[in-house]
């Protein structure tokens, strides 16, 4: 009887203790191929790439003892195999990403000549911490190259720019590639932005890049940048500049559109022959609206200020030869509202813009007058 007692005191012993192991420290929790590789370095930082194939769990009980990730990044110290608790952290993100995937960051704010370790690490819900490899790198004495760009554009076209930089000094970190970078949003740009590559071998100098694929009438960023053998640096000065935009061809011009007449947007009038019409304000027996015509386009862009929107604004519209609904019997569907902007684009390669003075009456059946709509438009000439 004793025996018995004996072995079901230890039987329920083991599956107590089985069952606090449930509990017990979760198991670390390494990816399976962690990569991380030193892109740049210089004076005091560098820019580190990360690479992860897979930070799923390896098995089904590392998955209920593990979890998901919940954090993953980069971990540095000036000591090899660095860890969370004893190094500093750059986290890079906090979800479960799809594998594989890479993610880069800055590492700044190294003491200059001296020897870094740094690696990738992975956390996942249940505090399980793994590493990937190690990559050293050390910061290095640099002296940049001082960079000008010159304060005003020296020349343009309707698409491009040609800007001026100079190199005052060249120092002694190795100039790979330099010029301009620019951007219409980003203030100041980066080699990410739009960028112009100078010509030949870095020297004390100036040199003339071309910024290309402009737009007018759109305001530009722009400063000189190099990729030396110690990372990119960019000039002091961030410049700004733009296009002018094109000529007027029919200057702001007011008239009314007449029921089921056809319009030449070009020059602001009746036509009176089918061909150089770019626009109905619908014809007989059919639904309130713009027609477009020989390939003429349109784009409803909204109530805005007439005189603020810009030459850009139109070309960058998403014009379409499509009806433009303008039935006020069917409000909730109409788009030609008083005081609504439209871009459009002639049959003749013309962008211009109108608005809605007054809306158009939808003339009763049988009526013999009324139906009409007034606007006023701006065409401007071919870039």
């Amino acid at each position: 009887m004793q025996r018995l007692i004996n072995f079901l005191l230890i039987a329920g012993l083991t599956i107590f203790i089985d069952a606090c192991n449930m509990f017990a420290p979760v198991d670390p929790l390494t990816p399976a191929v962690s990569e991380v590789s030193v892109m740049q370095v210089w004076t005091s930082g560098a820019v580190v790439r990360g690479k992860i194939d897979n930070l799923d769990p390896k098995n089904s009980r590392q998955e209920k003892k593990s979890g998901k990730i919940v954090e993953y990044g980069f971990v540095y110290a000036t000591q090899d195999q660095p860890k969370i608790e004893a190094g500093t952290v750059i986290k890079a993100g906090d979800n479960n990403p799809v594998t594989p995937f890479e993610f880069e960051r800055d590492i700044t704010g190294l003491t200059v000549l001296t020897t870094y370790y740094v690696r990738t690490y992975a956390k996942n819900e249940g505090g399980g911490v793994g590493y990937g490899p190690v990559a050293m790198f050390k910061t290095d004495d640099y002296v940049f190259a001082e960079l000008v760009l010159s304060g005003k554009v020296v020349a343009t076209s309707k698409v491009s720019a040609n800007l001026t930089v100079t190199i005052a000094s060249l120092g002694n970190a190795q100039i790979s590639s330099f010029g301009v970078c620019y951007s219409s949003t980003v203030n100041p740009p980066t080699t990410k932005d739009s960028k112009a590559e100078a010509q030949g071998k870095a020297a004390k100098g100036n040199f003339t890049v071309s910024a290309t694929g402009l737009s007018l009438g759109t305001t530009y960023f722009a400063r000189a940048y190099a990729i030396t053998l110690g990372g990119i640096i960019y000039g002091d000065e961030t410049i700004t500049f733009n296009l002018a935009e094109p000529t007027v061809f029919t200057p702001k011009k007011s008239f009314t559109i007449s029921y089921s007449n056809p319009y030449d947007l070009d020059l602001g009038q009746l036509v009176s022959q089918n061909g150089a019409d770019d626009m109905w304000w619908y014809p007989y027996n059919d639904k309130p609206g713009i027609y477009p015509k020989n390939g003429a386009k349109f784009a409803v862009l909204g109530k805005l200020k007439f005189d603020e929107v810009k030459y850009s604004d139109l070309t960058s519209a998403n014009l379409t030869t499509a009806f433009i609904n303008g039935s006020y019997s069917d409000s909730k569907a109409n788009q030609l509202s008083n005081g609504t902007v439209l871009a459009y684009v002639t049959n003749q390669g013309r962008y211009g813009k109108m608005i809605i003075d007054a809306h158009g009456q939808e003339r009763p059946v049988g009526a013999a007058t009324g139906g009409d709509m007034q606007v006023t438009i701006l065409t401007y000439d071919k870039p």
